[in-house]
């Protein structure tokens, strides 16, 4: 609690302080007043600013703002005792002087701007009537300026005195009640016209005269001017031509000199130019000699490193070649190897699987034959046990079956001389008994001969037909187990037939 008591006098004691520190306006006198230095009963400030002592001191302002007073004085006497009315107009204003202020704070403090200028019209219209006391009417009437002058030397002082000062003033109108002065003024006027008119003929005579000067002059000069002229146009032309004559021969020795500088140059430049050419050509065949050399060079640096490389090359490309060559001879005998172990595996497997095939084959084969043999033998023996009991015995059974073949056997039996060729057959002898010797007997003699159907036939008990040939008589020589006919006997005589084919 004392703490926030402590704490808000401190602030109302920095918010007095703040408060009492003034600045001064431009418009306004600062007056502090109270307990000064020196013994002093105020300080004025016009601008800037200033701490006034709490408890001790005060303030006050004074306003700086113009008063425009308008004095309406009637009646005033001049020196000759001649009332006047003079209303006139003053500005004024609290002087901003140090000492004057000072006065100002002293004498109009606290008073009001009406009360200011009630002092100061007061102040005015005495000095006014002090100053048209001491003048005539003819001064006042004619000399305004020291009217206004001694008006404003004795303001100012008896202004100073309460701290003000004029700005301005101004005297309207001077009027008296005898009419001296609008008396003065008709003299006046009227010695003014007098003067003014006089002034007019005067004026209008100088004029005239000025005028005729002036046309003389103005003849003289045009005169003076045109021969000036003429004389300036003749020097002018003159010296035209001289200057043209110059600049012609300026011209001329300039085209001279231009013409031989031109030359010159020309020559320089033909000669700078030899000079630029010959070294061009220097510089040129230096730089061909430099190039050849280079070229040279070069090519002697581009030949031997084209034959490093190319050897280098051809050394790389037979080393890889002997390489690749190594590498596919290797690679071909593997392949070789490898064919060759397949193609035998091949040919081995083939072989294995041919003779297998085979085997199986042979086998099937030789089941298959023993099965049509058995089947055969089984047909056969069923078909001879048929016959058996068709021929109720083994011969009758034989029989049948030769019977059955008879045809069979005679192919066969032709067949042994089917294809042969007989360009020339030469019979010798007249076959047996001699009768029936030619060729026809030796074809059935042949036949015959070829198979002996007939001692078949009788061995089962079978007759065939004669022109199937008959059985051989028996020989005692012959052996009659053999049961081989004997081979036709061929006759002695020789007898050559046409050639035939006997089938």
């Amino acid at each position: 609690m004392l703490a926030a008591l402590v704490v808000v006098f401190v602030l109302i004691i920095a918010m007095t302080l703040i408060a009492r520190y003034r600045m001064c306006p431009p418009d306004k006198v600062l007056v502090v007043y109270g307990k000064l230095a020196n013994g002093l009963s105020s300080r004025c400030y016009h601008g800037g600013s200033t701490f006034v002592v709490p408890f001790f001191q005060s303030y006050q302002y004074l306003d700086l703002t113009p008063i425009t007073i308008d004095i309406e004085l009637k009646g005033a006497l001049s020196s000759q005792n001649i009332r006047i009315d003079a209303p006139a107009s003053f500005t004024i204003g609290i002087s901003t002087e140090p000492e004057v202020m000072q006065n100002a704070a002293t004498r109009l403090l606290g008073r009001s701007l009406d009360e200011v200028q009630q002092l100061a019209s007061e102040i005015i219209m005495g000095q006014m009537r002090v100053v048209f006391a001491s003048m005539t009417i003819e001064e006042i009437n004619n000399d305004r300026e020291k009217l206004i002058a001694a008006i404003t030397k004795g303001v100012e002082v008896e202004l100073h005195k309460v701290g003000l000062r004029m700005i301005n003033g101004n005297i309207r109108d001077i009027k008296d009640l005898s009419g001296y002065i609008d008396a003065l003024g008709k003299e006046s006027a009227a010695r003014a016209i007098n003067d003014a008119q006089i002034k007019v003929a005067q004026e209008n005579q100088r004029g005239a005269i000025g005028r005729a000067e002036a046309e003389r002059d103005q003849f003289i000069r045009v005169a003076t001017a045109e021969a000036e002229a003429r004389k300036g146009q003749n020097t002018a032309q003159v010296v035209i031509a001289k200057s043209n004559a110059d600049l012609a021969a300026e011209q001329a020795e300039a085209k001279r000199r231009t013409e031989a500088a031109q030359k010159v140059a020309e020559a320089r430049a033909l000669q700078e130019s030899y000079k630029a050419q010959q070294e061009a050509e220097l510089a040129r065949a230096a730089r061909e000699k430099a190039q050849q050399q280079a070229d040279q060079i070069v090519k002697a640096e581009i030949d031997k490193e084209r034959v490093r490389i190319d050897a280098e090359a051809k050394a790389a490309q037979t080393k890889i070649i002997q390489e690749g060559q190594s590498a596919a001879y290797v690679i071909q005998k593997d392949a070789e190897a490898e064919g060759v172990r397949r193609v035998a595996e091949g040919e081995a497997a083939g072989i294995r699987a041919k003779l297998g095939a085979e085997a199986t084959g042979i086998q099937a084969k030789l089941t298959a034959e023993a099965e049509g043999t058995r089947a055969l033998l089984d047909a056969k023996a069923q078909g001879f046990e048929k016959l058996l009991r068709v021929a109720s015995d083994t011969s009758g059974a034989t029989q049948l079956l030769i019977a059955e073949n008879i045809v069979r056997i005679a192919e066969i039996q032709a067949g042994a001389i089917k294809g042969l060729q007989f360009e020339k057959v030469i019979v010798m002898g007249g076959g047996a008994g001699g009768q029936n010797a030619g060729p026809g007997q030796f074809v059935q003699d042949l036949y015959k001969g070829v198979l002996p159907i007939q001692e078949l036939a009788k061995s089962v008990g079978l007759n065939l037909p004669t022109f199937l040939g008959t059985a051989a008589p028996e020989s005692p020589s012959s052996a009659p187990s053999s049961g081989v006919p004997a081979a036709p006997t061929a006759k002695s005589s020789v007898s050559e037939a046409p050639k035939k084919d006997v089938s």
